[in-house]
């Protein structure tokens, strides 16, 4: 299993925008924030403590790594059903071929078949 680190880690290799990890510093200027602006929402994490707002942050990075990991699923089953098509149809292509050159085969034997033979008139 994945650590939250980790998980950070590939959504930010994949482009995904993640929140940032919530270091005291930043807690306690948003808590400032908070407090000199009364009935303000600067932030969902202005007025918690550390533990509380890194948990927020490691479900908030959960939610992102599960919403991506689906996203990918669904990518990869869509280009093998998309794959499995592609071969059907290319079997497909292939039989109906041959079977037209078979057909064409067996049409040619046909007329030669039916077709009398020339006879020479200058024997003799």
């Amino acid at each position: 299993m994945l650590t939250t680190d980790q998980k950070e880690a590939i959504l930010r290799v994949a482009g995904v925008a993640t929140p940032a990890f919530p270091s005291p510093g930043v807690l306690w200027r948003q808590q400032w924030q908070h407090d000199a602006a009364s009935g303000s929402k600067t932030s969902p994490q202005a007025g918690m403590d550390p533990g509380t707002a890194a948990k927020q942050w490691a479900q908030a990075i959960n939610t992102l790594f599960v919403a991506y990991s689906a996203a990918r699923t669904a990518r990869s089953l869509r280009k093998a059903e998309e794959a499995r098509r592609l071969s059907a149809l290319r079997q497909l292509q292939c039989r109906a071929r041959a079977d037209t050159e078979t057909g064409s085969a067996a049409a040619s034997s046909a007329r030669k078949a039916r077709r009398p033979r020339r006879r020479s008139h200058a024997m003799g």
